[in-house]
C-alpha cells in the first residue's frame, strides 16, 4: 500500500532546545518530526494519554494499548454521516465552521464529545466539539498509524482542518485552552507554524484530501435526525441519528410544546365566538352562527385526534423500546455465554 502524505509535514515543535528529549509520561508536548526521535519511543509516550478501554462495533470491550488500530478506526469514524452525505445540504451550508470566538459570540455553548461523527453538530444553542487528540500532533504517530489507510488519513486530516477553521486568532486559542480542546502546551507561535505547514499539504479550498463530511462546517443535528428517520425509516425512525431523550416527559415536552400554542389559540377564538353569539348583530348573523358551529366542531375533533395520536405514539414507542431492550438483553446474554465457554476452552488447552 502506498504511504499517504503526513499533513504535519517536516516542521519541528516550537521547543528547539528540548526537541530531542521525550516529555515525562503523561506530560504531552507536540512533536511533529524529529529525525532523532525513534517512532516507537515517541509513540510509547503518547500511549500514556490514550484511553484505557474502547469498544468495537459489537460493543465488545478491549484495551486500547493492545489494539491501537481498531481504536483509531473507532475514534475517527465518520461512516454514519458519510451514508447521508448527499442529503447534508439540508442540514448545513458547505462553508467553513465559525471560529470559536464567533461561536461564543453567537451564544453557542460548546459541549465536549469523543465521537468524531458528532463533531461540529449543533442543536438549540449548543454545539458538539471533539477535543483534538494528542496523537494528531505527533509526526511519528501519523507515520505509524494514520498514513497507512486512506479512510483514516482523510478523517484525521478533516478533523485537523476543522481546528484550522475553529482557531484563527490568539483569542480562539485561549478559548480552546479554557475549554480543554487542545493541549495547554500549544502556543500561538507554534500553532501558526503548524497551520502554515498543514495548509501546504492539504488544500483548504478543494477539500479533496479530507473526509467528505468536512465539505460542510456546522450541521444541524435536528435535521440530521430527520434525514436519518426518513432515509432509514425501518431502523432509525424512533431514535434517528442521535437519540437525546432519557425520559418520556422530555420527549413530549420538546416535540409537542406546539400543541399548547394551538390549544391557546383555539380557546381564544372559541371565547370570542361565544361572546359574539350573545351580542347583536352577530347573534342574529346566520353566517357567523354557521362559522362558530363549524369551528367548534373542528376544535373538538382536532383536539381529540391529537390526544389519540399522542397516546398511540407513546404506546408504540414504549412497546418498541421494551421489545428492543428484551431482545438486546437476550442477545448479549447469549454472546457472553459463548465468550465464557470459549474462554474456558482456551484455559483448558493452556
Amino acid at each position: 500500500m502506498t504511504r499517504l502524505a503526513d499533513p504535519t509535514g517536516n516542521i519541528r515543535q516550537g521547543y528547539a532546545a528540548n526537541d530531542h528529549k521525550l516529555p515525562p509520561a503523561g506530560d504531552f508536548q507536540p512533536q511533529l518530526q524529529s529525525k532523532r526521535t525513534p517512532i516507537d519511543a515517541s509513540s510509547s509516550v503518547l500511549l500514556v494519554n490514550l484511553p484505557t478501554i474502547s469498544r468495537d462495533k459489537d460493543h465488545r470491550v478491549f484495551l486500547v494499548t493492545e489494539d491501537i488500530e481498531t481504536y483509531i478506526k473507532r475514534d475517527l469514524d465518520h461512516t454514519r454521516l458519510n451514508r447521508i452525505h448527499r442529503h447534508l445540504w439540508m442540514a448545513g451550508r458547505p462553508l467553513n465552521a465559525r471560529p470559536i470566538h464567533r461561536q461564543k459570540m453567537m451564544g453557542f455553548d460548546i459541549i465536549l464529545t469523543e465521537q468524531a461523527d458528532l463533531h461540529l453538530l449543533k442543536f438549540s444553542n449548543k454545539v458538539f466539539v471533539k477535543p483534538l487528540p494528542d496523537y494528531m500532533l505527533d509526526f511519528t504517530f501519523w507515520d505509524k498509524y494514520l498514513c497507512e489507510s486512506e479512510e483514516i488519513h482523510e478523517s484525521a486530516c478533516g478533523i485537523l482542518l476543522s481546528y484550522v477553521w475553529l482557531i484563527c486568532s490568539p483569542l480562539d486559542l485561549k478559548l480552546a485552552h479554557k475549554l480543554d480542546l487542545l493541549p495547554c502546551e500549544i502556543t500561538w507561535i507554534w500553532w501558526k507554524r503548524f497551520v502554515s505547514e498543514f495548509l501546504s499539504h492539504i488544500d483548504a479550498n478543494t477539500l479533496d484530501q479530507v473526509n467528505k463530511r468536512y465539505h460542510f462546517g456546522e450541521l444541524r443535528l435536528g435535521r440530521i435526525n430527520t434525514i436519518y428517520r426518513i432515509r432509514f425509516f425501518f431502523t432509525h425512525f424512533i431514535r434517528g441519528y442521535l437519540y437525546g431523550y432519557n425520559r418520556y416527559a422530555v420527549f413530549f415536552q420538546r416535540n409537542f410544546a406546539w400543541m399548547l400554542i394551538i390549544l391557546v389559540y383555539f380557546s381564544l377564538v372559541l371565547t370570542a365566538m361565544q361572546v359574539g353569539a350573545t351580542i347583536p348583530p352577530l347573534n342574529t348573523n346566520r353566517a357567523f352562527q354557521r362559522a362558530s358551529y363549524g369551528f367548534a366542531v373542528f376544535s373538538i375533533v382536532t383536539v381529540a385526534a391529537v390526544v389519540c395520536f399522542v397516546g398511540v405514539l407513546f404506546v408504540t414507542i414504549f412497546l418498541i423500546n421494551m421489545v428492543l431492550a428484551i431482545s438486546h438483553e437476550k442477545k448479549k446474554r447469549r454472546d457472553r455465554e459463548i465468550l465464557a465457554r470459549e474462554s474456558e476452552k482456551g484455559k483448558a488447552k493452556a
